[in-house]
């Protein structure tokens, strides 16, 4: 009874329990569980259960060339210095090279390290004022997605050699693998939901970001942009129809008609991770790159049934198995497991160890 003499809700509703007999108890307890049951199927439902793999493969590289220029390099310093005032003034400069390719020169570089940037229709390249390389890269490119998709690397890479001959007699001495970005694109009807990424992820990042539309799953980021690796699953075929369709060329490569229910996978590597895995010549990037795959997919992230407290023996969802292969399939013969090594980035000197042991020798 409440404090004005009447029954609230709760009180009627234990009276009402009170007066049942023990049938009805056992019926309403009966309800109860079967409703219990039901709930719990229903969370154990897989929210993806349809999909079907469209495309893999490379979507971003980054690459530190050692580039040594020729011995007129000063005066086409020079030169580059003077288009990079024009550019600084006309707010970005349109230049063409002998061979017809057309680049716009912009006013700011990268960093401190490169000082020029000439951004072409298939890469950008920026350029540093070093006449040869000394422990790190003088030149760094960043290929465009589409180049790499409708191309091969290996003929991206001898358009950047014969423009950097045009620019100044440069050689590419040797390449390093700076960022790298493997992708896995499936059509998924429904599209993925971010309580059917909450409820199975497993990781041992805890960091991360969502972006939605109203209630609707657009990009799921886990680590953040700087860490040496960072997952993104997004709406790729909302992606491919913004900014004018500019990316619906896609549509050929993954051979459907409409964008609808294309969702991307992608994991993002830079080169302190890179570097861990042993990465660092485009040679070890197609050697590995089915094995660094499977790592991502298998040891760094994953979709599991929530059907075990030990998240390592969950159950796979067949969404993410499929995610797994779907390299294997495409670099049959390349996929030799990659071993990630971490190292200390300090190691001591012999010096710092001989003064140390001359420290304790003294105490003792």
């Amino acid at each position: 009874p409440s404090a004005a003499g009447r029954l609230t809700p709760a009180d009627g509703l234990k009276a009402e329990f009170a007066e049942d007999n023990s049938s009805n108890a056992h019926d309403v307890k009966d309800s109860i569980n079967s409703m219990a049951v039901s709930v719990t199927r229903h969370a154990l439902t897989p929210h993806v259960t349809d999909f079907q793999f469209l495309l893999c493969g490379i979507d971003t590289l980054d690459l530190g060339l050692y580039v040594i220029w020729g011995t007129d390099w000063k005066r086409r310093l020079t030169v580059l210095d003077k288009k990079k005032q024009q550019a600084r003034k006309q707010g970005g400069l349109l230049s063409k090279m002998s061979s017809g390719r057309s680049f716009v020169f912009w006013p700011n570089g990268k960093g401190e390290n490169y000082r020029f940037h000439l951004q072409f229709e298939a890469y950008n390249l920026y350029i540093g004022k070093s006449s040869s390389p000394g422990s790190s890269p003088n030149v760094y490119v960043s290929i465009d997605a589409k180049a790499l998709w409708l191309n091969s690397i290996e003929k991206v890479l001898s358009w950047i050699a014969e423009d950097l001959q045009t620019i100044g007699k440069g050689k590419i001495q040797s390449v390093k693998v700076s960022r790298v970005d493997l992708c896995a694109d499936f059509f998924i009807p429904g599209g993925v939901t971010y309580y059917f990424l909450l409820s199975h992820k497993v990781t041992h990042n805890d960091k991360g970001n969502i972006y939605l539309d109203k209630d609707n799953l657009e990009t799921f980021y886990l680590a953040n942009k700087r860490s040496p690796i960072q997952l993104r699953i997004y709406n790729k075929g909302l992606e491919a129809n913004q900014h004018g369709g500019k990316k619906l060329w896609f549509l050929d490569l993954w051979k459907i008609e409409s964008t609808e229910g294309i969702w991307r996978i992608e994991f993002q590597l830079r080169r302190p991770a890179l570097k861990q895995f042993g990465i660092n010549s485009l040679d070890d990037l197609k050697e590995k790159k089915a094995g660094l795959w499977s790592y991502l997919t298998e040891k760094w992230f994953s979709l599991r049934f929530p059907d075990n407290d030990k998240a390592e023996r969950r159950t796979i969802h067949p969404f993410w198995c499929a995610v797994q292969k779907c390299f294997q399939k495409n670099d049959t013969g390349n996929n030799n497991k990659v071993k990630r090594t971490y190292k200390s980035e300090r190691t001591a000197s012999p010096e710092w160890h001989l003064s140390h042991i001359d420290g304790c020798l003294s105490s003792f």
